[in-house]
């Protein structure tokens, strides 16, 4: 149980570079974090911010050359595509709307992707995207974080392993207080949520209703076929919804719910699935994230640790701590990272060098299919058919 502990023997330190990130950026010091403590890589080159005062800061205070710190990403793609000792990828930081020209240009470039979610705001760009690195099999990678937690990958073995039976209904929510208070006092890093320019069409479906979809399917392989969804907003002031409740179908007409909000007090981080089985079924917190409950028909509720001897190959490898010395999200995105970069090892086999599925660039877009989905059908009253992820 050595995932983010074992550095004997050594090894390679990918070299990436950054676009966003500057001082007051809201998440991307977590993906530095996560980075360090992966033990993976090595950040040589950035672009900052558009503000350079805070780009060369930025860059300074992670202690890069002049020649590797830019003034914009334009740049940085252009002078990296070009030298000898070019990064290994780049990580993409941005809010929404600046996502979807940095992965174009470190794409065209050839230079491997690691992007936040949701990719980009517009279908048509998202399919752009995945057509650019389907083109050359350029590794591409979102950072759905939940992913890499290791009762979630005990989950989805359990659940693929068959103990829950037939999957009869899946249910997931993603609950949060921070908008419940109102508009008034919001950080710039969270007010632009609320704008349809930076945002996209939805705020909580595509900032945190993709996190949820995602882990849907990630958990039981089945592909959404078609759903029905409301979107309100119950925040005074807010110029997109906060609120969403949406009925999902699966392949095989598995039925499933998910609920999100920006405006549940009382909720910190509160992601959590319940997957309902023949058999049994299936139940997990993030706020509890080193638990997971499984409760079989007429027996005795199960509760499994992480670390415990009973938990999935694939959950130990997953793990760095013994059990009882709690790990969360910082090693949740950690783990993730330590895919990227085994997968980036990999070369033109990346996709099939880890334990469990990459989120790569078509979970990607399934999410911005996810978040236009919902529009239409909130709009129209009426489900709607998921669209194929392959075409605009």
């Amino acid at each position: 149980m050595t995932r983010l502990t074992s550095d004997i023997p050594a090894q390679r330190k990918l070299k990436v570079a950054m676009v966003g990130g500057g001082e007051g950026a809201y998440f991307a010091s977590y993906h530095r974090a996560a980075m360090r403590i992966s033990n993976r890589y090595e950040i040589v080159a950035g672009a900052f911010s558009s503000d350079p005062v805070k780009a060369r800061e930025a860059g300074l205070a992670l202690l890069l050359s002049d020649e590797r710190i830019y003034s914009s990403f334009e740049e940085m793609a252009a002078a990296e595509s070009l030298r000898p000792d070019r990064v290994d990828a780049v990580v993409i930081v941005t809010p929404n709307h600046l996502h979807y020209e940095p992965c174009r240009l470190f794409l065209k470039a050839g230079i491997a992707v690691i992007c936040d979610k949701p990719l980009v705001n517009q279908p048509d760009q998202a399919v752009l995207l995945s057509a650019l690195a389907e083109r050359h099999n350029t590794f591409f990678a979102l950072t759905y974080t939940y992913q890499g937690y290791p009762m979630v990958r005990d989950a989805r073995t359990r659940i693929l392993a068959g103990e829950l039976g037939e999957i009869r209904f899946m249910y997931v929510e993603y609950l949060l207080e921070w908008l419940a208070g109102g508009t008034a006092n919001l950080s710039p890093s969270l007010a632009w949520r609320g704008d349809p320019a930076k945002a996209g069409v939805t705020g909580v479906v595509g900032d945190v209703g993709t996190h949820a979809f995602n882990m849907l399917e990630f958990l039981s392989g089945l592909s959404c076929s078609g759903l029905n969804a409301k979107l309100t907003t119950v925040v005074p002031d807010w110029g997109l919804d906060d609120n969403c409740v949406v009925q999902l179908e699966f392949e095989g007409a598995v039925d499933g719910l998910l609920w999100a909000s920006f405006a549940a007090p009382g909720h910190r981080n509160g992601l959590r699935f319940k997957i309902i089985g023949s058999k049994a079924s299936l139940e997990w917190r993030q706020e509890s994230p080193e638990t997971l409950h499984f409760t079989p028909i007429d027996a005795a509720e199960r509760i499994y640790r992480r670390g415990q001897s009973d938990n999935a190959a694939s959950t130990l490898v997953s793990s760095s701590l013994p059990a009882g010395n709690t790990e969360g999200y910082l090693e949740a995105l950690a783990v993730l990272y330590a895919d990227f970069a085994d997968a980036l090892d990999a070369g033109v086999d990346w996709r099939n060098a880890t334990a469990v599925p990459l989120p790569d660039i078509q979970q990607g877009v399934r999410g911005v299919w996810l978040s236009h989905a919902c529009v239409a059908s909130s709009r129209n009253r009426a489900w709607v058919v998921f669209p194929d992820a392959q075409t605009p």
